[in-house]
């Protein structure tokens, strides 16, 4: 009589455990990565599309909106201040992200920061700035290091 069992020994079974241990940690490293870099890259939109309607807010040089205080916005959805709202037609804060915006229109020269947009992702450990000076030199500053949306 010959015992034949068919099977995997404990070594076999371990060295698969391992192996899928590896992976798994490997797996979750990557994914911290990738949520990191999504979270940004909703900065960088949500930056980007704040300056396209703060461009469609000030068309018009005649007519200028009214100075901004500055804002903070966590709320998704349309901007809630009035006066930011004009500056920033048709703006939608998306889930997540905080929004900081400032206007001053009577800002005329390079001394005085006219625009002020900030651009935080809640799940992510970078922001975005954008400024605009009166004599119409502007800055981004991107990558700026800082945990999440301020309280």
């Amino acid at each position: 009589m010959s015992h034949n069992e068919d099977g995997f020994t404990l070594i076999e079974l371990l060295t698969v455990i391992a192996i899928v241990g590896i992976l798994s940690a490997l797996g979750l490293t990557s994914f911290g990565y990738y949520k990191a870099s999504a979270a940004y890259a909703s900065v960088e939109a949500t930056l980007h599309d704040a300056r396209n309607a703060l461009e469609a807010g000030t068309v018009d040089a005649d007519n200028l909106p009214a100075s901004v205080p500055l804002i903070v916005q966590g709320a998704q959805g349309p901007i809630t201040d009035n006066l930011a709202a004009d500056l920033l037609p048709g703006m939608m804060v998306p889930r997540n992200t905080a929004f900081r915006v400032s206007y001053d229109s009577s800002c005329d020269n390079g001394g005085c920061q006219s625009t002020f947009l900030q651009v935080n992702h809640c799940f992510g450990d970078e922001y975005a700035q954008f400024v605009r000076f009166g004599d119409g030199v502007e800055l981004k500053l991107d990558h700026i290091a800082g945990e999440g949306c301020p309280e």
